[in-house]
């Protein structure tokens, strides 16, 4: 076995590095949370804003650990794992899902679309769950249920990615790229529910490749054309392949730690994003829209309240900085013993 600590030193030197430079990025948070005044939501302009009200929302979704009716959750998902005969939690992935929705003051109210937010909010349950050891559950959510939900968050988290990258890189200037944009964006808002034991969207996916140009290669274009055909054949069939039917019904095998959040409609929240014009508006309190900004990337959603929320930010940066610092130089020291340079 071996007991060479360079490796475990460089990656605490960069560690530290990483981190002071994040809280830097935390300070300036704070500093524009600080310098932008808190305003009613009826006066609300364009571009960054800070309001505060209750939330609400036309249908709640039920949260995966409580099944709590929210507007919006959060779930950090930790796996435990053993290196060298020591076990510990390392971080495997955050989740975060719901609805848009809107934040009232008495003056007014606006919609918020909150799944890129940073969000500061109380933990309401944690749960440890572990494929060999099941437990029955007292809250209604079985550990089976929350091992499906760990597997479900991992397809969500990927398609959530690819579907903001493709938010943000259109509308394209060529109809046709625009279609196929249009249409692979479909396809990753229907792919998590596969994970649930959904129907594949064999329709979405012929739309995209249908709207892709013919490849300039006759031989790969023809095995498009192929591809093509096998899903016009699945959707008349209603027929799916072995492993994509059977997606839902596997769950994650291991020990798991979960700590949920969330935002619960009727709780008072106070919201730093920019606003914009809501392109899906429905009606006259529908025509903005409480995002993540183009330039400004400020955005979040507190449960604190002002005062507690510029403190949090503040104490949080200064220890970022200050434990960055001194987790690198640490390091770089030991090292550079380690390996006899000084």
């Amino acid at each position: 076995m071996s007991s060479d600590p360079t490796l475990g030193l460089t990656v605490g030197f960069f560690g530290g590095l990483w981190t002071f430079f994040k809280g830097f990025k935390v300070f300036r948070e704070y500093k524009v949370i600080e310098d932008t005044p808190r305003i009613p939501i009826r006066s609300v302009p364009m571009g960054l804003v800070r309001i505060r009200g209750k939330a609400q929302v036309e249908q709640p979704v039920p949260s995966p650990v409580t099944h709590t009716p929210c507007c919006l959750y959060k779930v950090e998902i930790q796996q435990w794992k053993v290196e060298k005969g020591s076990g510990s939690w390392r971080h495997l992935r955050t989740d975060v899902d719901g609805p848009s929705f809107f934040l009232e003051d008495g003056t007014g109210k606006v919609r918020v679309d909150g799944k890129c937010a940073e969000l500061d909010l109380p933990q309401i349950a944690e749960r440890v769950v572990d494929s060999a050891k099941p437990t029955a559950a007292s809250s209604g959510v079985t550990d089976d249920d929350l091992l499906h939900y760990v597997t479900y968050s991992g397809v969500h988290k990927l398609t959530s990615t690819i579907e903001h990258f493709l938010q943000r890189s259109g509308p394209l200037n060529d109809s046709r790229k625009e279609s196929a944009r249009q249409g692979l964006l479909q396809v990753m808002q229907a792919t998590p529910s596969l994970a649930k034991g959904g129907p594949i969207p064999v329709e979405l996916i012929e739309k995209y490749m249908a709207a892709r140009p013919p490849l300039a290669d006759p031989e790969q274009e023809a095995k498009r054309q192929l591809a093509l055909t096998h899903l016009r054949d699945m959707a008349q069939s209603h027929q799916l392949p072995p492993e994509v039917a059977n997606l839902g019904d596997k769950g994650a095998s291991g020990r798991y730690r979960l700590r949920e959040y969330l935002v619960v409609p009727g709780q008072e929240y106070s919201i730093t994003g920019t606003c914009s014009e809501n392109a899906d508006s429905q009606d006259t309190h529908d025509r903005n829209l409480i995002c993540q900004g183009q330039h400004e990337k400020t955005f979040l959603i507190s449960a604190k309240t002002d005062v507690d929320e510029g403190r949090a930010l503040r104490k949080r940066s200064m220890w970022m900085v200050m434990g960055g610092a001194g987790a690198s130089l640490l390091c770089l020291a030991l090292l550079l013993i380690h390996l006899h340079m000084f």
